[in-house]
């Protein structure tokens, strides 16, 4: 499989909130599509990621994210990134189909 079997798909009105979803740090509306199968995707900075983990601990005791993905900073450019580094190492297959 090559990056080129894989597609990520955004929300149609992706663009208007790009800022926030940077702002935010977390966004989690996001699918890829590679060679057929279909993935639903988490994707943190390691900021709010911390601050996700330590909420979960502190509530739960346990902190899980399916399919969970950080980048530095949660742009469309770096989800894509991302996206074409996992399929190119193979790593994709650590990710669970939906």
């Amino acid at each position: 499989m090559t990056p080129a079997d894989a597609c990520l798909v955004l929300p149609v009105d992706f663009d208007e909130c790009a800022s926030i979803v940077r702002c935010k740090g977390w966004f989690s509306d996001v699918k890829a599509i590679v060679g057929g199968a279909r993935y639903s995707l988490t994707f943190y900075d390691p900021a709010r990621l911390g601050q996700e983990i330590e909420n979960e601990m502190e509530a739960r005791g346990i902190f899980f994210e399916k399919n969970l993905i950080v980048v530095r900073s949660v742009t469309r450019s770096n989800m894509e990134k991302a996206l074409v580094f996992l399929v190119a190492t193979g790593q994709i297959a650590a990710l669970v189909a939906d």
